[in-house]
């Protein structure tokens, strides 16, 4: 088994209300997880737009609403995936990983990160 590479640990979205929008691409998806390194999120492929490089906009909806501007991005991955609420409408279902450039606010991905999301298997087995 390989060993893992990331350096921070990853927190995975509790429910599907939390978007992530690309602002020059014009993508918008469904964040699977993230950490303080980078993120990966679902988005449907529309045409020829596929996600890239890019300045990324997180927003939880839902009565606990949160924003999360400016989350400078360069892509690692881009690769089609299997989604079980995907239709038949023969869009492509694609994951994406993103690791950040720049942070606008890190104290506000910290707050994001421990009261929206679920927390990381390995702090859960800490004492």
């Amino acid at each position: 088994m390989a060993a893992e590479k990331r350096q921070h640990p990853r927190y995975s979205a509790r429910d599907k209300r939390i978007e992530i929008f690309s602002r020059q691409s014009k993508i918008i998806g469904k964040l699977e997880n993230i950490s303080k390194s980078g993120m990966a999120f679902h988005y449907t492929a529309v045409g020829e737009e596929k996600a890239k490089s890019d300045t990324i906009d997180v927003m939880a909806a839902g009565p606990a609403r949160f924003y999360l501007p400016g989350l400078v991005c360069r892509m690692i991955y881009d690769i089609s995936a299997l989604d079980e609420d995907q239709t038949f409408t023969g869009a492509e279902t694609r994951l994406c990983g993103h690791q950040f450039v720049r942070i606008e606010n890190e104290l506000k991905l910290s707050f994001f990160m421990r009261n929206y999301l679920n927390k990381p298997a390995e702090e859960l087995c800490s004492p």
